[in-house]
């Protein structure tokens, strides 16, 4: 029996994942050695039956060029890479793993909630160039966080912040959480946006990027938060108008912000200059065993296809 074709472009990925593909598909890997460019994507994934994707870009002019693909599979939750309604129109599935990474940037989110309330990167930025600089920062008990989205990873998050004794979270969604069970605790408050944005000390993003929420965050909404507040984004760059933070950063709009994802990646804007930024490369997901779970889920996303055609 001819097997169909699996390309996977994104890296690493597992050797074991690989053997269990294999089982079932003639599989080709990413043989760049690094994240694939939106440049490169067609060459690679010409002749595929199947992907298995990073974010790289699917958009609608190269998903019309990819005349055998049946699925792409995602290792992540994310799909807003991908051309959704082309997809649909040329009849190819989009699969993501959103269960198994929402643990790992809930933890990564409540690290860079605390190095912001203790400024544990400025102050060791500082101790290296011998500066003995020792401030006051504020425990989670003092602050309110807000999250906007109440989706797994911000279910996740208030357990945490939860477990350490914090007062007060105000939730903001575009749909109803006021009777979610997962979100009925005596901390948490179920509010509008700009209520978010103004009455807590910390405002985290947690929601899927789309054409409505593109620049979600600009000089306006940013303008809403307090002086002395801090801004998280670990979900998708579009939400945040880079243009707009920059210039609030520089000019003490917020008190600092903490980026793990940007618009464009890798990212080599200003933004990286700010010393009131705390930025990593898209790594809130990254532990071993999310990893190894989310490969493991996006091989067998396409092995039930295979199951369900037979």
């Amino acid at each position: 029996m001819i097997k169909h074709k699996v390309h996977v472009t994104t890296l690493p990925f597992g050797e074991k994942n690989i053997d269990l593909l294999s089982k079932y598909f003639d599989v080709s890997i990413n043989p760049l050695g690094r994240k694939i460019r939106n440049e490169e994507v067609y060459e690679q994934v010409k002749n595929a039956d199947y992907i298995i994707a990073g974010t790289e870009r699917y958009d609608s002019q190269l998903l019309k060029r990819l005349h055998n693909l049946k699925a792409i599979s995602r290792v992540g939750i994310g799909i807003d890479n991908i051309d959704i309604e082309t997809a649909e129109r040329n009849k190819v599935k989009i699969l993501n793993t959103p269960e198994e990474p929402a643990k790992a940037v809930a933890e990564y989110t409540l690290t860079l909630i605390l190095n912001l309330l203790r400024n544990v990167h400025d102050l060791g930025n500082e101790l290296k160039k011998s500066n003995w600089n020792r401030s006051l920062g504020k425990s989670l008990t003092e602050v309110t966080v807000g999250l906007v989205g109440g989706g797994r990873v911000a279910k996740k998050l208030c357990k945490l912040l939860i477990s350490c004794g914090i007062k007060k979270i105000n939730i903001y969604d575009v749909i109803d959480l006021t009777k979610d069970p997962e979100l009925d605790h005596p901390v948490i408050n179920i509010c509008n946006f700009e209520e978010c944005l103004q009455g807590s000390d910390i405002v985290s993003l947690h929601v899927p990027l789309s054409k409505k929420n593109k620049n979600m965050i600009t000089k306006k909404e940013i303008g809403l938060m307090k002086r002395d507040s801090f801004l998280i984004n670990v979900s998708r760059g579009g939400l945040i108008n880079e243009e707009d933070l920059l210039y609030s950063l520089n000019n003490e709009m917020i008190k600092g912000a903490a980026l793990d994802v940007f618009e464009n990646e890798p990212y080599k804007g200003k933004l990286i200059e700010c010393p009131n930024l705390i930025c990593t490369p898209h790594i809130a997901s990254s532990t071993n065993s999310v990893r190894k779970e989310m490969e493991e889920k996006a091989c067998m996303n396409l092995i039930s296809l295979i199951d369900e055609s037979v």
